[in-house]
């Protein structure tokens, strides 16, 4: 457990921004930044195709592409683009990587605290640990 909140603070305030970002015109700016050649990185099939609906009636030739947040790596496998091209993360990809990233630091400090500790009021026992206690008590 993080003992100082800080974990806490940080996904409220992640919250927080995703919730005043809404509807501020990332979608648009998007759309009207990219050229042809560039990719977009995605999240979800779904969004993806409603962007590349909208960028077809720019008559703008970009790869719109999904790949997990989760496992980014992924996105290395598809190669680097050929000539000028870019690479852009549609805001909903980075939203979630960033969310993921909170989620698994502060998994980790409770991993850390778990392990590192005695068997007292700050262990968090496992499952094993647990069934050997019933057994002998």
């Amino acid at each position: 457990m993080d003992h100082f909140g800080i974990g806490a603070a940080m996904r409220g305030m992640f919250l927080n921004y995703m919730h005043s970002a809404r509807r501020s015109g990332r979608t648009t700016s998007l759309v009207e930044s990219v050229k042809d050649g560039d990719r977009i990185v995605f999240a979800e099939r779904r969004e993806a195709e409603r962007i590349e609906h909208l960028l077809n009636k720019r008559s703008v030739k970009v790869q719109c592409i999904v790949v997990d947040p989760r496992d980014p790596g992924r996105l290395i496998e598809r190669g680097s683009l050929p000539g000028n091209g870019r690479t852009i993360f549609d805001h909903g990809w980075v939203e979630r990587f960033y969310a993921d990233a909170i989620e698994r630091a502060a998994d980790t400090i409770d991993h850390l605290q778990r392990e590192a500790s005695g068997f007292g009021e700050a262990h968090r026992e496992t499952a094993r640990q647990a069934e050997e206690i019933a057994r002998w008590n």
